[in-house]
Protein backbone atom coordinates (compact mmCIF):
# COMPACT_ATOMS: atom_id res chain seq x y z
CA UNK A 1 0.00 0.00 0.00
CA UNK A 2 1.48 3.74 -0.82
CA UNK A 3 2.23 5.63 1.92
CA UNK A 4 0.67 9.01 0.96
CA UNK A 5 2.65 10.53 3.84
CA UNK A 6 6.28 10.25 1.89
CA UNK A 7 4.39 11.39 -1.22
CA UNK A 8 4.12 15.49 -0.05
CA UNK A 9 6.18 17.95 1.21
CA UNK A 10 3.96 19.71 3.86
CA UNK A 11 5.57 22.88 4.63
CA UNK A 12 2.98 24.32 1.85
CA UNK A 13 -0.55 23.13 2.00
CA UNK A 14 -3.74 23.96 0.15
CA UNK A 15 -7.14 23.47 1.86
CA UNK A 16 -9.82 22.56 -0.65
CA UNK A 17 -13.30 20.62 -0.28
CA UNK A 18 -12.82 16.97 -0.87
CA UNK A 19 -8.93 17.30 -0.38
CA UNK A 20 -8.91 14.20 2.18
CA UNK A 21 -11.16 11.89 0.16
CA UNK A 22 -9.26 13.07 -3.26
CA UNK A 23 -5.89 12.04 -1.03
CA UNK A 24 -7.22 8.83 0.43
CA UNK A 25 -7.67 7.42 -3.69
CA UNK A 26 -4.24 7.29 -3.60
CA UNK A 27 -4.62 4.30 -1.57
CA UNK A 28 -7.37 2.30 -2.94
CA UNK A 29 -6.54 -0.56 -5.37
CA UNK A 30 -7.02 -0.19 -9.24
CA UNK A 31 -10.50 -0.85 -11.00
CA UNK A 32 -9.48 -3.51 -13.35
CA UNK A 33 -6.06 -5.38 -14.83
CA UNK A 34 -3.90 -4.15 -17.25
CA UNK A 35 -4.68 -6.25 -20.67
CA UNK A 36 -2.40 -6.48 -23.22
CA UNK A 37 -4.41 -5.60 -26.74
CA UNK A 38 -2.15 -7.70 -29.28
CA UNK A 39 -4.44 -6.72 -32.37
CA UNK A 40 -4.14 -2.86 -31.71
CA UNK A 41 -0.45 -3.15 -31.69
CA UNK A 42 2.19 -2.69 -33.71
CA UNK A 43 5.82 -4.86 -33.28
CA UNK A 44 5.21 -5.45 -29.70
CA UNK A 45 7.86 -7.72 -29.14
CA UNK A 46 10.72 -5.02 -30.64
CA UNK A 47 9.17 -2.00 -28.12
CA UNK A 48 9.08 -0.89 -24.91
CA UNK A 49 6.54 2.23 -25.94
CA UNK A 50 3.13 1.64 -24.71
CA UNK A 51 -0.31 3.32 -24.88
CA UNK A 52 -2.69 2.33 -22.37
CA UNK A 53 -6.61 2.95 -22.80
CA UNK A 54 -7.83 3.91 -19.48
CA UNK A 55 -8.50 6.00 -16.69
CA UNK A 56 -5.36 7.38 -15.63
CA UNK A 57 -5.77 7.18 -12.27
CA UNK A 58 -5.96 3.32 -12.46
CA UNK A 59 -2.43 3.56 -14.90
CA UNK A 60 -0.45 5.39 -12.42
CA UNK A 61 -1.36 2.76 -9.71
CA UNK A 62 -0.61 -0.35 -12.22
CA UNK A 63 3.01 2.35 -13.61
CA UNK A 64 3.78 1.92 -9.92
CA UNK A 65 4.87 -1.82 -10.20
CA UNK A 66 6.80 -1.48 -13.08
CA UNK A 67 7.71 2.18 -13.55
CA UNK A 68 8.92 3.22 -10.11
CA UNK A 69 11.84 5.82 -10.43
CA UNK A 70 12.05 5.18 -14.23
CA UNK A 71 10.09 8.03 -16.00
CA UNK A 72 12.60 10.82 -16.96
CA UNK A 73 9.82 13.77 -18.34
CA UNK A 74 6.40 13.55 -17.41
CA UNK A 75 4.15 16.09 -20.00
CA UNK A 76 0.58 16.50 -19.24
CA UNK A 77 -2.17 18.47 -20.56
CA UNK A 78 -5.12 18.44 -18.20
CA UNK A 79 -8.30 19.86 -18.51
CA UNK A 80 -8.11 23.37 -17.95
CA UNK A 81 -11.01 23.90 -16.01
CA UNK A 82 -12.31 27.04 -17.93
CA UNK A 83 -16.45 26.18 -18.41
CA UNK A 84 -18.59 26.92 -15.80
CA UNK A 85 -18.93 23.65 -14.19
CA UNK A 86 -15.31 21.34 -13.78
CA UNK A 87 -16.56 17.42 -15.71
CA UNK A 88 -14.29 14.67 -15.20
CA UNK A 89 -15.64 11.28 -14.99
CA UNK A 90 -13.51 8.86 -13.10
CA UNK A 91 -14.46 4.98 -12.03
CA UNK A 92 -12.88 5.61 -8.38
CA UNK A 93 -15.41 8.51 -6.65
CA UNK A 94 -13.81 8.91 -3.49
CA UNK A 95 -13.50 12.36 -4.12
CA UNK A 96 -16.93 13.44 -4.37
CA UNK A 97 -18.73 10.47 -2.66
CA UNK A 98 -20.56 9.52 -5.88
CA UNK A 99 -21.55 6.36 -8.17
CA UNK A 100 -20.00 5.19 -10.93
CA UNK A 101 -20.59 8.03 -13.85
CA UNK A 102 -20.77 11.04 -11.42
CA UNK A 103 -18.88 14.08 -11.38
CA UNK A 104 -15.53 14.20 -9.61
CA UNK A 105 -15.58 15.85 -6.22
CA UNK A 106 -16.09 19.94 -5.01
CA UNK A 107 -19.23 20.49 -6.97
CA UNK A 108 -21.59 20.57 -4.57
CA UNK A 109 -21.12 23.70 -3.80
CA UNK A 110 -20.76 25.11 -7.33
CA UNK A 111 -16.46 25.38 -6.22
CA UNK A 112 -15.43 23.93 -9.81
CA UNK A 113 -11.81 25.06 -8.61
CA UNK A 114 -12.51 22.32 -5.55
CA UNK A 115 -13.40 19.37 -8.21
CA UNK A 116 -10.26 20.26 -10.57
CA UNK A 117 -8.06 19.97 -7.64
CA UNK A 118 -9.62 16.66 -6.37
CA UNK A 119 -9.10 15.44 -10.04
CA UNK A 120 -5.63 16.93 -10.32
CA UNK A 121 -4.16 15.93 -6.56
CA UNK A 122 -3.99 12.27 -6.69
CA UNK A 123 -2.66 11.72 -10.29
CA UNK A 124 0.15 14.13 -8.98
CA UNK A 125 0.85 11.82 -5.85
CA UNK A 126 0.78 8.70 -8.22
CA UNK A 127 2.79 10.98 -10.58
CA UNK A 128 5.64 11.75 -8.21
CA UNK A 129 7.38 8.26 -7.55
CA UNK A 130 7.59 7.33 -11.04
CA UNK A 131 10.09 10.19 -11.89
CA UNK A 132 13.39 9.26 -11.99
CA UNK A 133 15.55 11.43 -9.28
CA UNK A 134 16.57 13.74 -11.89
CA UNK A 135 13.20 13.57 -13.40
CA UNK A 136 10.77 16.71 -14.61
CA UNK A 137 7.41 17.76 -14.59
CA UNK A 138 5.60 19.85 -17.09
CA UNK A 139 1.93 20.66 -17.17
CA UNK A 140 0.45 22.57 -19.60
CA UNK A 141 -2.10 25.68 -17.99
CA UNK A 142 -3.76 29.07 -18.55
CA UNK A 143 -4.44 31.69 -16.34
CA UNK A 144 -7.64 30.25 -15.09
CA UNK A 145 -6.07 27.35 -12.79
CA UNK A 146 -2.33 28.14 -12.82
CA UNK A 147 -2.24 29.71 -8.90
CA UNK A 148 -3.44 26.69 -7.73
CA UNK A 149 -1.86 24.48 -9.43
CA UNK A 150 1.58 26.34 -8.31
CA UNK A 151 0.23 25.80 -4.82
CA UNK A 152 -0.28 22.22 -5.40
CA UNK A 153 2.45 21.19 -6.93
CA UNK A 154 4.21 23.06 -4.30
CA UNK A 155 2.78 20.47 -1.61
CA UNK A 156 3.53 17.57 -3.70
CA UNK A 157 7.23 18.39 -5.24
CA UNK A 158 7.93 21.27 -2.37
CA UNK A 159 8.62 24.84 -3.19
CA UNK A 160 12.16 24.48 -3.56
CA UNK A 161 12.01 21.97 -6.40
CA UNK A 162 10.04 24.10 -8.65
CA UNK A 163 11.95 25.11 -11.89
CA UNK A 164 10.45 27.53 -13.91
CA UNK A 165 7.27 28.19 -15.15
CA UNK A 166 7.14 28.65 -19.40
CA UNK A 167 5.18 30.69 -21.58
CA UNK A 168 4.15 29.91 -25.07
CA UNK A 169 2.43 32.19 -27.46
CA UNK A 170 -1.10 30.53 -29.14
CA UNK A 171 -1.46 33.20 -31.71
CA UNK A 172 0.27 35.97 -32.88
CA UNK A 173 -2.30 38.84 -33.54
CA UNK A 174 -5.98 39.28 -32.67
CA UNK A 175 -8.05 37.06 -34.39
CA UNK A 176 -11.86 36.34 -34.66
CA UNK A 177 -14.63 38.52 -32.80
CA UNK A 178 -12.86 40.80 -30.55
CA UNK A 179 -13.68 40.61 -26.64
CA UNK A 180 -15.99 43.33 -24.71
CA UNK A 181 -13.07 44.20 -23.31
CA UNK A 182 -10.73 44.35 -26.35
CA UNK A 183 -8.25 42.45 -24.82
CA UNK A 184 -6.88 39.34 -26.25
CA UNK A 185 -5.47 36.70 -24.01
CA UNK A 186 -2.74 34.98 -26.67
CA UNK A 187 -0.94 32.93 -24.41
CA UNK A 188 -0.78 30.21 -22.25
CA UNK A 189 2.00 28.41 -19.67
CA UNK A 190 3.70 25.11 -19.03
CA UNK A 191 4.50 24.71 -14.97
CA UNK A 192 8.13 22.81 -14.55
CA UNK A 193 9.10 21.20 -11.11
CA UNK A 194 11.44 18.58 -10.49
CA UNK A 195 12.23 15.72 -7.13
CA UNK A 196 15.16 17.35 -7.04
CA UNK A 197 16.01 20.45 -8.41
CA UNK A 198 19.52 20.77 -7.83
CA UNK A 199 19.92 17.73 -10.08
CA UNK A 200 18.08 18.83 -13.41
CA UNK A 201 19.81 20.02 -16.16
CA UNK A 202 18.50 21.17 -19.49
CA UNK A 203 20.52 20.41 -22.67
CA UNK A 204 20.13 24.29 -23.60
CA UNK A 205 20.11 25.96 -27.19
CA UNK A 206 22.65 25.31 -30.01
CA UNK A 207 25.01 28.51 -30.37
CA UNK A 208 24.05 29.90 -33.87
CA UNK A 209 27.02 30.13 -36.35
CA UNK A 210 25.28 33.22 -37.48
CA UNK A 211 25.61 35.53 -33.94
CA UNK A 212 29.43 34.99 -34.91
CA UNK A 213 31.86 36.74 -37.45
CA UNK A 214 35.76 36.95 -38.47
CA UNK A 215 35.99 40.42 -39.62
CA UNK A 216 39.67 40.32 -39.32
CA UNK A 217 40.45 36.97 -40.70
CA UNK A 218 41.73 35.45 -37.35
CA UNK A 219 42.94 32.03 -37.56
CA UNK A 220 41.03 31.19 -34.82
CA UNK A 221 37.77 31.00 -35.88
CA UNK A 222 34.48 33.35 -36.00
CA UNK A 223 34.12 35.49 -33.04
CA UNK A 224 31.87 37.72 -31.15
CA UNK A 225 31.95 40.66 -28.60
CA UNK A 226 31.18 39.80 -25.29
CA UNK A 227 31.14 42.09 -21.77
CA UNK A 228 34.31 41.76 -19.93
CA UNK A 229 32.67 43.50 -16.90
CA UNK A 230 31.98 41.41 -13.46
CA UNK A 231 28.04 40.70 -12.67
CA UNK A 232 28.16 39.32 -9.56
CA UNK A 233 29.28 40.92 -6.37
CA UNK A 234 32.92 40.54 -6.40
CA UNK A 235 35.30 43.54 -6.42
CA UNK A 236 38.08 42.93 -8.91
CA UNK A 237 38.22 46.26 -9.71
CA UNK A 238 41.83 47.37 -11.15
CA UNK A 239 43.32 49.29 -14.53
CA UNK A 240 44.39 47.38 -17.63
CA UNK A 241 46.04 49.66 -20.85
CA UNK A 242 45.34 49.24 -24.43
CA UNK A 243 49.45 47.84 -25.56
CA UNK A 244 48.76 50.30 -28.88
CA UNK A 245 47.31 53.16 -27.63
CA UNK A 246 48.16 53.80 -24.00
CA UNK A 247 44.55 54.29 -23.20
CA UNK A 248 44.21 53.03 -19.54
CA UNK A 249 40.43 51.58 -18.16
CA UNK A 250 39.46 50.81 -14.52
CA UNK A 251 36.10 48.50 -13.73
CA UNK A 252 35.59 45.91 -11.59
CA UNK A 253 36.22 42.72 -14.12
CA UNK A 254 34.93 39.28 -14.64
CA UNK A 255 38.84 37.81 -14.97
CA UNK A 256 41.89 37.96 -12.30
CA UNK A 257 44.50 40.52 -13.35
CA UNK A 258 47.30 37.92 -14.42
CA UNK A 259 44.11 36.46 -16.63
CA UNK A 260 43.11 39.52 -18.09
CA UNK A 261 46.62 40.61 -18.89
CA UNK A 262 47.14 36.94 -20.88
CA UNK A 263 44.23 38.07 -23.09
CA UNK A 264 45.15 41.28 -24.04
CA UNK A 265 49.02 39.79 -25.01
CA UNK A 266 46.86 36.47 -26.74
CA UNK A 267 44.64 39.71 -28.79
CA UNK A 268 41.27 38.43 -26.81
CA UNK A 269 40.42 41.74 -25.18
CA UNK A 270 38.86 44.57 -28.23
CA UNK A 271 39.65 47.88 -26.70
CA UNK A 272 37.43 51.08 -28.05
CA UNK A 273 39.22 54.07 -29.72
CA UNK A 274 38.78 56.50 -26.69
CA UNK A 275 39.27 56.00 -23.20
CA UNK A 276 35.27 57.08 -23.06
CA UNK A 277 34.65 53.46 -24.64
CA UNK A 278 35.04 49.92 -22.64
CA UNK A 279 37.22 47.57 -23.51
CA UNK A 280 34.73 43.99 -24.24
CA UNK A 281 36.14 40.27 -25.29
CA UNK A 282 36.90 38.72 -28.39
CA UNK A 283 34.88 35.16 -27.81
CA UNK A 284 35.43 32.60 -29.79
CA UNK A 285 32.28 30.11 -30.71
CA UNK A 286 34.75 27.08 -30.20
CA UNK A 287 35.77 27.93 -27.04
CA UNK A 288 32.76 28.05 -24.74
CA UNK A 289 33.19 25.59 -21.58
CA UNK A 290 29.25 24.96 -22.56
CA UNK A 291 28.53 23.39 -26.21
CA UNK A 292 25.21 24.82 -25.93
CA UNK A 293 23.55 28.39 -24.31
CA UNK A 294 21.03 28.93 -21.86
CA UNK A 295 17.62 28.05 -22.73
CA UNK A 296 15.01 30.68 -21.99
CA UNK A 297 11.28 30.56 -20.33
CA UNK A 298 9.64 32.67 -22.97
CA UNK A 299 9.41 30.41 -25.76
CA UNK A 300 7.88 32.28 -28.43
CA UNK A 301 5.06 31.80 -30.42
CA UNK A 302 4.00 27.88 -31.76
CA UNK A 303 1.34 27.73 -34.32
CA UNK A 304 -1.93 26.33 -32.86
CA UNK A 305 -3.26 26.38 -36.37
CA UNK A 306 -0.30 24.42 -38.06
CA UNK A 307 -0.74 21.95 -34.98
CA UNK A 308 -4.50 21.05 -35.94
CA UNK A 309 -3.85 21.08 -39.50
CA UNK A 310 -0.60 18.48 -38.99
CA UNK A 311 -2.65 16.42 -37.34
CA UNK A 312 -6.16 16.63 -40.33
CA UNK A 313 -3.36 15.85 -43.00
CA UNK A 314 -2.77 12.52 -40.75
CA UNK A 315 -6.27 11.62 -40.35
CA UNK A 316 -7.37 12.49 -44.00
CA UNK A 317 -8.41 15.79 -43.48
CA UNK A 318 -11.04 15.43 -40.71
CA UNK A 319 -10.48 17.30 -37.72
CA UNK A 320 -10.46 14.59 -35.10
CA UNK A 321 -9.24 16.96 -32.39
CA UNK A 322 -9.56 20.01 -30.95
CA UNK A 323 -6.80 22.50 -30.19
CA UNK A 324 -3.79 19.43 -30.48
CA UNK A 325 -0.86 21.12 -28.74
CA UNK A 326 2.09 22.05 -31.50
CA UNK A 327 4.59 19.50 -32.13
CA UNK A 328 7.16 22.13 -31.54
CA UNK A 329 6.36 22.89 -27.92
CA UNK A 330 6.71 19.26 -27.28
CA UNK A 331 9.56 18.90 -28.93
CA UNK A 332 11.14 21.49 -27.33
CA UNK A 333 10.66 19.69 -24.11
CA UNK A 334 11.72 16.19 -24.99
CA UNK A 335 15.08 17.60 -26.48
CA UNK A 336 15.80 19.61 -23.19
CA UNK A 337 15.08 16.73 -20.97
CA UNK A 338 15.76 13.23 -22.76
CA UNK A 339 18.90 11.55 -23.00
CA UNK A 340 18.65 8.95 -26.29
CA UNK A 341 17.33 6.16 -24.00
CA UNK A 342 15.10 7.94 -21.77
CA UNK A 343 11.16 7.07 -21.21
CA UNK A 344 8.56 10.14 -21.20
CA UNK A 345 5.31 10.06 -20.05
CA UNK A 346 1.92 11.67 -20.25
CA UNK A 347 -1.53 10.64 -18.82
CA UNK A 348 -3.65 12.76 -20.09
CA UNK A 349 -2.43 11.78 -23.68
CA UNK A 350 -5.29 13.30 -26.03
CA UNK A 351 -4.47 13.01 -29.30
CA UNK A 352 -0.95 11.53 -28.92
CA UNK A 353 0.90 14.67 -29.34
CA UNK A 354 3.89 13.83 -26.66
CA UNK A 355 3.84 10.29 -29.23
CA UNK A 356 4.64 11.81 -32.17
CA UNK A 357 7.41 14.11 -30.90
CA UNK A 358 9.41 11.52 -29.23
CA UNK A 359 8.83 9.44 -32.63
CA UNK A 360 10.29 12.11 -35.00
CA UNK A 361 12.75 13.21 -32.31
CA UNK A 362 14.33 9.56 -32.78
CA UNK A 363 14.27 9.46 -36.35
CA UNK A 364 16.14 12.98 -36.25
CA UNK A 365 19.16 11.71 -34.37
CA UNK A 366 18.83 7.76 -34.54
CA UNK A 367 18.00 7.65 -30.27
CA UNK A 368 15.89 5.17 -28.62
CA UNK A 369 13.62 7.18 -26.27
CA UNK A 370 10.60 5.87 -25.25
CA UNK A 371 7.14 6.96 -24.65
CA UNK A 372 4.04 6.04 -22.17
CA UNK A 373 0.58 7.61 -23.09
CA UNK A 374 -2.98 7.19 -21.21
CA UNK A 375 -5.96 8.35 -22.62
CA UNK A 376 -9.33 7.07 -21.51
CA UNK A 377 -11.88 5.76 -23.90
CA UNK A 378 -13.81 9.95 -24.08
CA UNK A 379 -16.98 9.69 -27.04
CA UNK A 380 -15.62 11.89 -29.41
CA UNK A 381 -18.15 14.76 -30.04
CA UNK A 382 -19.59 12.59 -33.30
CA UNK A 383 -17.90 9.77 -35.46
CA UNK A 384 -15.19 9.90 -37.86
CA UNK A 385 -14.99 7.52 -40.86
CA UNK A 386 -11.35 7.25 -42.66
CA UNK A 387 -9.97 4.20 -45.18
CA UNK A 388 -9.16 2.33 -41.65
CA UNK A 389 -11.98 2.48 -39.23
CA UNK A 390 -14.34 4.40 -37.47
CA UNK A 391 -13.30 6.58 -35.32
CA UNK A 392 -15.85 7.29 -31.81
CA UNK A 393 -13.40 8.08 -29.01
CA UNK A 394 -10.51 9.90 -28.10
CA UNK A 395 -8.34 6.86 -26.99
CA UNK A 396 -9.36 5.81 -30.84
CA UNK A 397 -8.06 9.18 -32.39
CA UNK A 398 -4.86 8.99 -29.97
CA UNK A 399 -3.99 5.06 -30.81
CA UNK A 400 -4.33 6.00 -34.63
CA UNK A 401 -2.70 8.92 -34.78
CA UNK A 402 0.49 6.92 -33.43
CA UNK A 403 0.21 4.29 -35.99
CA UNK A 404 0.00 6.50 -38.66
CA UNK A 405 2.78 8.38 -37.30
CA UNK A 406 5.05 5.12 -37.88
CA UNK A 407 3.28 4.45 -41.04
CA UNK A 408 4.72 7.62 -42.08
CA UNK A 409 7.69 7.24 -40.61
CA UNK A 410 7.78 3.59 -42.39
CA UNK A 411 7.06 5.29 -45.79
CA UNK A 412 9.68 8.00 -45.67
CA UNK A 413 12.77 5.45 -44.61
CA UNK A 414 12.11 3.67 -47.44
CA UNK A 415 12.50 6.58 -49.91
CA UNK A 416 15.50 6.21 -51.92
CA UNK A 417 16.59 9.47 -50.87
CA UNK A 418 16.25 8.42 -47.16
CA UNK A 419 19.46 7.84 -45.21
CA UNK A 420 20.69 4.63 -44.44
CA UNK A 421 18.03 3.06 -42.12
CA UNK A 422 20.67 0.28 -40.10
CA UNK A 423 20.99 2.27 -37.02
CA UNK A 424 17.96 3.83 -37.26
CA UNK A 425 15.21 2.84 -33.65
CA UNK A 426 12.69 0.34 -33.83
CA UNK A 427 8.96 1.38 -34.42
CA UNK A 428 6.20 0.38 -32.57
CA UNK A 429 4.38 0.19 -29.37
CA UNK A 430 2.58 -2.34 -27.19
CA UNK A 431 -1.33 -1.31 -26.74
CA UNK A 432 -2.95 -2.17 -23.68
CA UNK A 433 -6.29 -1.49 -21.96
CA UNK A 434 -7.47 -1.51 -18.15
CA UNK A 435 -10.56 -4.07 -17.81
Amino acid sequence: MTDIDSLTTPRTALNWPGKQAARELVTTPAAGDLLPCPDQSINPDNTDNLFIEGDNLDALKHLAKTHAQRIKMIYIDPPYNTGKRFIYHDRNHAASGGESGSETGGETNGDTHAGWLNMMYPRLLLARPLLKDEGVIFISIDDNELPRLRLLCDEVFGEDNFVAVFTWQTKRAARGVPPTNLLMVNHEYVVCYAIDKTKVRFRGLDRDEKDFANPDNDARGPWRSESMKATGKQDNTFTIKDPATGNTFTANWAFAEATLNQMIADNKVLFPSTPAGTPRQKKFINTYRNPTKAAITSLGWHSTENATKQLMNLFEGQKVFDFPKPQSLLRFFCQQTLAEDDIALDYFAGSGSLAQAVIELNEADRGDRRFILVQRAEPCDHKFSTSQSTIETIAEVCRQRIARVIEKVKRDRDDPAHDSVADMPALGFKAMRIG
